[in-house]
This record gives structure tokens, sequence and C-alpha cells, in this order.
């Protein structure tokens, strides 16, 4: 009567070891993907962050923005060694370095509050530094009351709207 219960309880352990090692396969295998999903971005924030500590003489690194709206641009906010507080922004092609002070324009936090104000979205996605015209400006993703994607692209200066795309 033993021996029967062995043989019938042997499929169970065995099929409990295969589950288990598929569920260990399958965590490993995402964390991989998402691992490598992550590396572009990885990668240009530390070149970001190498760029403005050798051209704007950056010693401490604050933030990190990404805006890819037709250029793409990646930028870094941080402090140099004179505690000046500035914002290094780099384009992705051709690699031209400009060098902002925080105190000319609006910081993060009030573009964030400013389009709040705007457009009161539902979730802000989004928000980076980008040149136009060889001007600053705040580059925002966000989704709308209705759930559509938006983009809107404000005065690093004045927080003015210069190009709103909306429900996309």
């Amino acid at each position: 009567m033993q021996r029967e219960r062995r043989v019938k309880r042997e499929p169970k352990v065995k099929l409990r070891w295969l589950i288990m090692l598929a569920i260990l396969i399958l965590g490993f295998a995402t964390f991989i993907i998402i691992h490598q999903a992550e590396k572009p971005m990885a990668t240009a924030r530390s070149q970001t962050v190498s760029i403005a500590k050798k051209y704007a003489g950056v010693k401490s690194v604050t933030n990190f923005y990404s805006a890819n709206l037709g250029r793409t641009y990646y930028s870094v906010a941080g402090k140099t060694a004179k505690k000046r507080a500035v914002y290094v922004i780099v384009a992705k092609k051709g690699g031209a370095v400009t060098v902002i002070n925080q105190n000319s324009g609006l910081r993060e936090s009030a573009i964030r509050s400013r389009l709040q104000e705007l457009k009161n979205p539902r979730k802000i996605n989004n928000v980076g530094l980008t040149l136009i015209g060889g001007k600053p400006y705040w580059e925002i993703s966000y989704v709308n009351r209705n759930r559509n994607l938006c983009f809107a692209t404000l005065s690093f200066k004045t927080g003015a709207v210069k190009k709103l795309i909306e429900n996309i």
C-alpha cells in the first residue's frame, strides 16, 4: 500500500520541480530583457554625465533628462566646483554642448506646476530640455484627461507655450 502512494506522489514532485524551474527561467529571462532594454539610456546617461564633467566643469549631477521630439538631446542638472547650478544640454548627433545657468529660467518643478495649471494632465511621462533655434525649451510628454498622449514645448525662461501636440 505504501508503494502505491509513493508511485502516485513522484509525478507530482517532478511536476513541482518543472514548474519551479520554468518560473525561475522566466524570471531570469525577464530580468535580462529589462536590463537590455534599459542599457541604451544608461549608456546615454553616463556619457552625458562624463561630457558635463569634462566640458562644463560639473562636479555633482542631480538629475538626467532626455528629450526626443524631432532631435534628441540629453541633459543633466548639476553644480560646478564654484557651486553654480547649471543645466548641460548635449545633442545626441553632433555632440554640441550647451551650458545654461539654472537661475536664468524655470526649473523642472516649476515647469511641472505650469503644465498642471495649463492642461491639468492625468500623468506627466517625461520632462526634458531641448534646443530650438539655439534657445532652451522644456519638452514635456503627458497623458491628458481623455487618456491621449500629448506633448508640450514650453519656454525655459518664461514657461510660455511654444508648441502643443495633443490627442495622439
